[in-house]
């Protein structure tokens, strides 16, 4: 509808005719109103998308956040493992250098012990071989004309003869403590 360009019809007289001015102003206010009430309801569309375009922006600003965070938390999760299993595998390096430490130490002791094992066999074989070259000794010094199954006979009969003291000097006698029984201890009393 064109306002500026209407033009009406006049009268005798010189005026513009009523009616047909009171018709095209209740058109252009019927259009008018309807402007006006499409107009509001654009408004207000307008209103509820900008409310909501703030809503979508904060919502998006806060998903950022939570990203950042997210990926902060996570970073700071990466590097504390990451800190961890280190000292995880220092404490396992120290606790494995340590327990060599304790094999290389027992080893030692357990060489040592060896060696005294192998000394002591040692004397006990000097020892051995003194106590049976005495007791050979015996054997021959008292039957010098008996045979070797005269002397097994004698032997079954009357057993064994009673060895001499020995003759290895006590700081040569290492594992002679370890031939006597051992003591026992007192029996209990209640």
């Amino acid at each position: 509808m064109d306002i500026f360009q209407r033009e009406f019809s006049r009268k005798k007289l010189g005026g513009l005719d009523e009616t047909e001015v009171y018709e095209f102003l209740k058109k252009v206010g019927r259009e008018y109103e309807g402007v006006y009430a499409e107009n509001k309801n654009l408004k207000d569309q307008n209103q509820r998308l900008t409310n909501q375009m703030k809503d979508y922006l904060e919502l998006e600003k806060t998903l950022k956040q939570t990203l950042i965070s997210a990926q902060k938390a996570s970073g700071d999760l990466k590097n504390n493992a990451e800190k961890e299993a280190e000292l995880i595998v220092k404490e396992a390096e120290i606790q494995g250098e340590r327990i060599l430490d304790e094999v290389r130490s027992e080893s030692e002791v357990i060489g040592k012990d060896i060696r005294e094992l192998k000394r002591q066999k040692r004397m006990l074989k000097v020892e051995l071989r003194t106590v049976l070259e005495s007791y050979l000794g015996m054997l021959t010094d008292e039957m010098p004309t008996m045979s070797a199954n005269a002397a097994r006979a004698e032997v079954q009969k009357n057993g064994p003869p009673t060895p001499q003291p020995s003759t290895v000097p006590p700081s040569q006698q290492p594992l002679q403590s370890y031939l006597q029984p051992p003591l026992q201890p007192p029996p209990e009393t209640n």
